[in-house]
């Protein structure tokens, strides 16, 4: 336009109108009387000029503009229409294969309305893998055998990654010239995204996008939820690359669960990367030689909490909690109902660590899938009343969707009550109390034999939050912990548990 306005350009020349401008033609028309007015002729290849000199030729002009905006539009709608047509279907709605799948296309009749429709839509499913398993499958194996291998052996390497972590397998990925889809590196993301896909293990599923702070939808993937059929069962789509029992034990170990005196790294403190231990301004706390420190970097300041850093010796933390537990376990003949309660919840806690990795990663699918249900209901509602659905056709179309978010909620809860909670075992109540001095945390007793990863265990099982107060001096002369003062121990309890539960439900 900058080039027609100083006379540079007098003839635009384009193959056909659609391609001179798709806007609306009360946005097109501006432009074309601009360009009209500095004696600028609109040259078609399969229609003819359009000269500024012809009143009919511009009425033509605009009748062609007006419809090839419609044009477009109805193609837009048509495509948009097909796609949500197929996703409402299950169906996959293009883009880049993911890897390690293949499309595949598939007729599908669903009941809408009340009328049978029949749709061909494409499903993904495991690709096939070659012979020489050079093909991204076969890739996507190797990684899966390559955890494997490495995963239930220790690992007491301090500067390389435990050889079946993310990081470990993105260098021998790296390493060994295997290629991304599009030819490039890999990255941990990457890596972590593709082994945590359950359509790998011939599992239906769509991925899940983080949001920015205004809620709205970003591209990263963060996770996958599983399509369900009527039933609320998996849809099954394909052979399985990965077996199902394989791939949840596999998440299990991708999201740290797995890690435990078999496997991973020692770790040489007891209570730090388990979310429990706090520092009083809410920070969580680190390790550090023999200290647990406060995690506020050097220099911030924050208003109304704590200046400078604050730290607390390790081992008197760690004994303070031992004797909390040994405390509860000691008390577990008494008719006591908060320790009940604890013990309780302790045993609740054991059999979700011991039950099957699939069903463990079932239910929490299960409950993630309620609460998007939840949230789409109460959104639901908050259309109504600011009036998206106002009228009678509002009001049968809001009916329409609040009746299948029901429906789907109500088969959600009967799929989790299937599922159930697992069987609560026996706690080694008398193993983890024995001493032959009668010192539970004494040098013959359970604790003083155990290891940090089981340590962690006891404390995972009976401890649900500690906070530690900043010291009201430095040490001085009198270096007392004062462990009492300072530490607040908040024993695991059921009915928490189950506060929680709803709150995330």
């Amino acid at each position: 336009m900058n080039d027609c306005r100083s006379g540079l350009v007098h003839e635009i020349i384009v193959f056909n109108v659609t391609r001179f401008s798709r806007r609306e033609p009360k946005d097109a028309i501006p432009i074309v009387l601009e360009l009209f007015s500095l004696g600028v002729t609109i040259t078609s290849v399969s229609e003819g000029s359009f000269s500024p000199d012809s009143t009919m030729e511009l009425i033509m002009l605009i009748m062609r503009l007006d419809a090839a905006h419609q044009d477009s539009k109805n193609k837009s709608e048509s495509i948009t229409g097909a796609k949500a047509k197929a996703k409402q279907f299950g169906g996959w709605t293009g883009g880049t294969v993911p890897y390690g799948l293949e499309s595949y296309p598939e007729s599908v009749t669903r009941e809408i309305d009340g009328k049978p429709v029949t749709v061909t839509i494409r499903r993904l499913r495991p690709a096939s893998v070659r012979e020489d398993g050079t093909d991204q499958a076969g890739e996507v194996r190797k990684m899966v055998d390559h955890v494997f291998e490495f995963k239930d052996k220790p690992w007491t390497g301090k500067r390389n990654a435990h050889p079946a972590s993310v990081n470990a397998i993105v260098s021998w990925l790296n390493s060994n010239k295997v290629r991304t889809q599009n030819g490039g590196l890999w990255r941990e993301r990457a890596v972590k995204r593709l082994l945590t896909d359950p359509r790998l293990a011939g599992i239906a599923a769509e991925p899940t996008y983080s949001r920015d702070k205004d809620g709205n939808r970003t591209r990263n993937v963060v996770g996958y939820r599983i399509l369900r059929d009527e039933n609320e069962e998996p849809i099954i789509v394909g052979e399985e690359l990965i077996p199902r029992a394989q791939f949840f034990e596999l998440q299990d170990w991708l999201e740290g669960r797995g890690r435990g005196s078999r496997g991973g790294t020692p770790g040489k403190y007891l209570l730090t990367a388990m979310e429990k231990l706090y520092c009083e301004c809410g920070r969580p706390m680190t390790g550090s030689r023999d200290v647990y420190k406060c995690s506020r970097p050097s220099g911030v300041v924050e208003e109304g909490k704590h200046e400078g850093g604050s730290t607390i010796q390790q081992a008197d933390v760690d004994n303070h909690i031992a004797a909390k537990i040994m405390a509860v376990i000691a008390s577990a003949d008494e008719d006591d109902p908060e320790t009940m309660d604890t013990l309780v919840e302790a045993a609740s806690r054991l059999a979700r660590f011991k039950e099957s990795p699939e069903i463990r990663s079932e239910r929490a699918t299960l409950l993630g899938e309620r609460a998007e249900v939840v949230r789409s209901i109460e959104q639901l509602y908050s259309d109504l009343r600011i009036g998206i659905y106002d009228g009678e056709i509002g009001r049968q179309q809001f009916l329409a969707d609040k009746g299948s978010l029901d429906a789907r909620l109500n088969g959600l809860d009967i799929k989790i009550v299937e599922v159930g909670n697992p069987e609560l075992p026996p706690l080694p109540i008398e193993e983890w109390g024995a001493s032959d001095d009668g010192d539970p945390l004494g040098p013959t007793s359970w604790w003083a034999r155990a290891d940090v990863e089981d340590r962690q265990m006891l404390v995972q099982l009976f401890v649900d939050r500690i906070d530690v107060a900043k010291a009201e001096k430095r040490g001085g002369t009198d270096r007392a912990c004062r462990v009492e003062d300072r530490v607040t121990v908040i024993m695991s309890s059921s009915r928490a548990n189950a506060n929680e539960e709803r709150d995330a439900a």
